[in-house]
């Protein structure tokens, strides 16, 4: 059988040559571009607000306290949230070594020609040491610069349920003026696109789509498109607080009675909560359509992929949705 650490072992070996190899010909500022997004899909999970009014944060204006957040996610073992910021490498730099990579690296995107590779932070935290990583997130924070001027697309819905473009402008402008989250017990779908280092990240392009108001039972489907990373809000920390209005419960009696039923589990999650029992228990008695918030990013062909197979008439109404957003915004970008 094949043995766990020996295959870590070798693996680790190969990547991380390579990547000390590739720090020490352009340098360790590699993740300048994109090093927000690790923050972003980290900080995701614990936020009851808007998942862009987490640049707001002391901890992401902070350089210490933003690289010691990221120094606590490696040390604690989740290196997963860095495949969200990504590097794209030409085939120059890594020579003979393309075999070996391809063999051992998780979610390593190569040109069809092979003379391109994009990896991503993960690939980095799981095979170099503390100091090592420590050098690359300083360097790369001290050289970041650009991602503020990144293009953002901003869509909604109208009654009928297609994507309407609300904004488009820069993240910066979306930093400074991030938006606020509702408070009414339906939630208003939105989704926000990030078209990620345009210049640097090709020939692949990078998507950070930000979804807000759609269901967890919308999550469930949206996660198994595995090429895709993911983190989303978690009812573990945050409370649930508000939930999804389907098309078909919108006349007055079959919407009156969805309210009175969420009124109900509510009453009873609170009560469980206020009697010490933890939230991700307390949250088994409140209705599926309750509201959450994802960030997925990936590759432009591989929303391609997303877009082919859920803008299609037979898919749930809420992927279905995001899709057709997001097929609007890659229209723009390719």
């Amino acid at each position: 059988m094949l043995n766990l650490e020996r295959y870590l072992e070798a693996s680790r070996k190969v990547m991380r040559d390579f990547l000390l190899e590739l720090g020490k010909q352009r340098g360790f500022a590699l993740f300048k571009d994109t090093l927000f997004l690790s923050f972003l899909g980290a900080r995701i999970c614990y936020a009851s607000t808007s998942p862009l009014a987490l640049f707001t944060e002391e901890r992401f204006k902070d350089p210490q306290k933003f690289l010691s957040f990221l120094r606590r996610l490696k040390r604690s073992g989740h290196t997963s949230i860095f495949a969200h910021s990504p590097l794209v490498v030409s085939g120059s730099v890594y020579k003979d070594k393309s075999n070996a990579l391809a063999r051992l690296g998780f979610k390593l995107w190569w040109s069809p020609e092979g003379d391109y590779v994009c990896l991503n932070l993960r690939h980095v935290a799981e095979v170099v040491d503390e100091e090592e990583f420590s050098q690359i997130l300083e360097s790369s924070l001290e050289a970041s610069k650009s991602w503020r001027s990144f293009p953002v697309y901003v869509l909604g819905f109208d009654d009928q349920g297609h994507p309407e473009l609300r904004l488009q402008t820069i993240l910066g402008d979306i930093v400074d003026h991030p938006p606020e989250v509702d408070s009414y017990m339906f939630s208003s779908m939105r989704v926000t696109v990030i078209d990620v280092a345009p210049a640097q990240t090709q020939p692949f392009g990078w998507l950070a789509v930000i979804v807000e108001g759609f269901s967890r039972l919308f999550s469930h489907q949206f996660v198994r498109h595995t090429w895709l990373n993911f983190n989303q809000r978690s009812h573990r920390y945050t409370s649930v607080d508000q939930f999804v209005l389907p098309p078909s419960f919108v006349s007055g009696e079959i919407q009156a009675y969805y309210t009175e039923i969420i009124r109900q589990a509510m009453q009873a999650y609170s009560t469980l909560v206020e009697q010490g029992i933890k939230k991700e228990d307390a949250r088994f008695l409140t209705p599926q359509g309750a509201s959450t918030a994802l960030i997925a990013t990936g590759p432009y062909f591989v929303w391609q992929d997303f877009v082919h197979k859920r803008a299609q008439p037979k898919a749930q109404w809420e992927i279905r949705r995001l899709a057709q957003a997001v097929a609007q915004v890659l229209e723009k970008c390719l």
